[in-house]
């Protein structure tokens, strides 16, 4: 949680596990766009991770069809065969798949060729299915173009790859309320621990079978939670009315499920 981004609830500080897998990367892609590296011919080895990654994250614009993989890479309208056609992808020996480019491929249909082993009606049906996308595939004479889809000109960036890690994570409704505020850092810290339940309020010492008051100290009435120190206590609305009507602004009372985060963005929809 504190290594997100604060625009997923987080603090921003920066993983270093994912920090060096977005720069191992690098290697990845430069050995697919740069031919004139010195270590070009040295046997990189990458994880199913790093690899997973990569190709989730590129996609080719076929040009002559000579450097990309018919099998492996992202060339039929975004995706690659291994996502068309799973069944039929498994037929093709693995050399095939590291090897056999788009160019090769298409030419006499040697793709075809490279299936191998029992072959069923679902691999029949993709088959057909692979056959129609790659009748409708006409190369061209400009060379291919690996496309990195996490950045506007489709070049490979650290920041880009780091950040997409963290992709499909829930954005935090209130990080602007949080940190696009005029407060001293201390505050906006304890508002981030108020809206992670993080503060060591009676109600988290009694999770943790540590000490505590079995009340809250200030009204003695309920137990001491964040929500009720901060909402619901008889001394926090009273702040909070004296605050409001300051503003002149109308003071209602806390739903009873309402979280501090709504009652923060009920103030602040902005």
């Amino acid at each position: 949680m504190v290594c997100r981004s604060i625009e997923y609830g987080g603090l921003g500080v920066r993983d270093l596990e994912r920090t060096g897998l977005a720069l191992r990367l690098r290697w990845f892609w430069l050995s697919r766009t740069d031919t004139d590296r010195a270590w070009q011919d040295l046997d990189l080895q990458f994880t199913p991770e790093e690899r997973g990654l990569f190709y989730v994250s590129t996609s080719m614009v076929v040009g002559d069809g000579l450097t990309t993989l018919f099998w492996e890479d992202r060339w039929l309208h975004g995706q690659s065969i291994r996502e068309l056609a799973p069944l039929l992808y498994l037929c093709i020996p693995k050399n095939r798949r590291k090897a056999r480019t788009v160019a090769e491929g298409i030419g006499g249909n040697a793709w075809a060729r490279d299936i191998r082993g029992v072959v069923g009606l679902q691999e029949i049906g993709q088959y057909l299915l692979t056959w129609q996308l790659v009748t409708h595939t006409t190369l061209s004479t400009e060379p291919d173009k690996l496309v990195w889809n996490w950045t506007a000109n489709d070049v490979y960036s650290a920041r880009s790859c780091y950040r997409a890690t963290f992709h499909r994570s829930m954005t935090c409704r209130s990080w602007k309320l949080i940190w696009k505020v005029w407060a001293p850092p201390k505050v906006k810290f304890f508002h981030w621990l108020a809206n992670q339940d993080r503060c060591w309020t009676a109600e988290r010492l009694a999770r943790r079978g540590l000490h505590h008051h079995p009340r809250c100290l200030l009204c003695d009435q309920e137990p001491e939670t964040i929500r009720h120190l901060l909402l619901t206590c008889p001394c926090a609305r009273q702040a909070w009315h004296e605050t409001l009507s300051w503003l002149r602004l109308p003071a209602p009372s806390p739903e009873h499920d309402a979280s501090l985060q709504d009652w923060w963005r009920y103030w602040c929809p902005g």
